[in-house]
């Protein structure tokens, strides 16, 4: 049975649930108990590797059977009366003790227990178990009082002085504080040099000397749902309920910087974009304000720019606007315009040098960012003002949609407006004038393809593309100087000589596009 503080009786029940552990200043170690005037004479006698348990609460044992109802950190004092002629079964308490976590033993020497067992002492040395050996003269109850009383008012002061810190933390955060900010003051407080690091181990803040190559004595991570943001670390000889209740409060506020952090940048992220999509979409309605605030992001809208548009095709694994706009960055610098479209990004580019170079290394830093996808980058023409940027997209639309046809659906190439050519005519025709301009120009050609399986179109084709030199042409379809000869005649017999009349000579070019594009639009 258990004695309470004034000493009456109970049952022997399960005691309720223990209290949180205090923080460490709040423990009252078995080596601190002995200082208290009501165990003024007592003395540890054995298990002295155990003297820094600390005391969560004191009890007297009235039978030995109230071991079995100990939860840890408990200090037991007892005369021995029910054991006083059963050594063997005295000695075997501390084994059970020591196995259930508790402080220590207080034992009075006196009327009952002459002297304590030497095999007693000896496994409470072996096991590092505190015993103590009360006066004979001492009260029981005095050293219950005064043991339980010192814990609560230790659990008092350090739950104060840590409400008093976790105070300190969270107006830091309200005022605007960083992580800077953060582990600065869990550092000053604590003694401890504290960290805020990353995912991947780098140093985002740090206060007090931290040891390079070391493993944090303690941690706690910062995450946002399922997503890791890092954690908070410190370097501490002793890691006691005090510390670890501080890094947790700076993870929590940390945690919350981070959603702070985000929310700032999707709400900046939705800015940038209505911006941008207003200045490719139509012209302003007031370009002063529109330069204001391009300029609040720090954007100079004086520059001359180009609309840039990039596709990603799907083919890899997965890829993320963020890993597009890393991307761009990369390429073309951090003050680049860029905002995340459907399956790709488009941006307001700066010619620099030239346009192309910078659309060709974007290119590359987008395929690089995203292996295993076809990138397709197209570009419309430098603008001065900006209110000329919506046709810059608009070019740059076309340009791309050229680039599919042309190319397939899932080809990578760089496309400039100003490089599509005869092209950009061509496209705006409907697929019905395309059909009879290549119909009035090549039909006997590609009716004889079809009925021989030859190749008049393509040979004529790379002809003209080679600018009628028969040499560079027979090579580059690789057949002799002569069939491609042969197959000149065929031409001319069947469509008549593109060479001959420059009027016949321009149509014949123009349906030759026009076929190339009318078989890109079918695929």
């Amino acid at each position: 049975m258990v004695s309470s503080v004034a000493g009456s009786r109970t049952t022997a029940t399960p005691p309720a649930p223990a209290p949180a552990s205090a923080p460490p200043a709040a423990r009252l170690t078995v080596a601190q108990a002995l200082e208290l005037p009501a165990l003024a004479g007592a003395r540890l006698v054995a298990g002295r590797d155990g003297a820094r348990h600390a005391i969560r609460v004191a009890n007297i044992m009235e039978v030995p059977d109230i071991v079995r109802w100990m939860r840890g950190g408990e200090l037991l004092l007892t005369t021995a009366y029910a054991v006083r002629h059963d050594e063997r079964a005295l000695i075997a308490l501390v084994p059970e003790m020591a196995r259930r976590g508790l402080a220590a033993l207080g034992v009075k020497v006196g009327p009952y227990l002459p002297s304590l067992p030497k095999a007693m002492l000896r496994s409470a040395d072996e096991l590092g178990f505190p015993i103590v050996e009360l006066p004979g003269e001492v009260m029981l109850n005095d050293i219950l009082s005064e043991v339980i009383g010192t814990v609560l008012n230790r659990q008092a002061l350090s739950l104060e002085r840590t409400q008093a810190l976790r105070d300190r933390l969270s107006q830091a955060v309200l005022l605007g504080g960083s992580y800077h900010e953060l582990v600065a003051l869990l550092a000053r407080e604590t003694g401890c040099p504290a960290a805020v690091r990353a995912v991947d181990g780098a140093v985002l803040a740090a206060a007090g000397p931290v040891p390079e190559g070391v493993t944090p004595s303690l941690t706690r991570p910062i995450a946002v749902g399922d997503r890791p943001g890092g954690e908070v670390a410190v370097w501490s000889a002793t890691c006691g309920d005090d510390l670890v209740l501080a890094v947790e409060h700076v993870a929590t506020l940390a945690t919350m910087l981070v959603v702070q952090e985000r929310a700032l940048a999707e709400r900046e992220r939705r800015y940038r974009t209505l911006l941008l999509t207003a200045l490719v979409s139509h012209p302003p309605r007031d370009r002063s304000e529109l330069a204001r605030r391009a300029a609040a992001l720090g954007w100079d809208l004086e520059r001359p720019r180009a609309a840039v548009v990039v596709e990603v095709t799907r083919g890899g694994a997965g890829f993320t606007e963020e890993r597009l706009l890393s991307a761009a960055r990369t390429a073309l610098g951090a003050q680049t315009p860029a905002w995340g479209t459907p399956g790709g990004m488009t941006l307001l580019v700066e010619p620099g040098e030239s346009l192309r170079r910078s659309c060709a290394a974007l290119r590359r830093a987008v395929a690089a960012a995203c292996p295993g996808h076809a990138v397709a980058v197209a570009a419309g023409t430098v603008r001065d003002d900006f209110a000329e940027l919506h046709r810059s997209h608009g070019e740059a639309l076309s340009a791309l949609s050229l680039g599919r046809e042309l190319e397939g659906p899932e080809g990578s190439f760089t496309k400039l407006y100003e490089d599509c050519g005869v092209y950009r005519l061509l496209d705006q025709l409907p697929d019905g004038e395309l059909r009879a301009l290549v119909d009035g120009a090549l039909g006997p050609l590609i009716a004889h393809d079809a009925r021989h399986d030859s190749s008049l179109v393509h040979s004529l084709t790379v002809y003209l593309q080679r600018d009628r030199n028969g040499v560079d042409a027979a090579e580059e379809l690789h057949i002799h100087y002569n069939t491609l000869r042969y197959r000149l005649k065929q031409i001319e017999k069947l469509a008549g000589a593109p060479d001959k009349d420059p009027m016949r000579r321009l149509q014949t070019e123009l349906a030759v596009h026009a076929h190339r594009l009318l078989s890109a639009r079918a695929r």
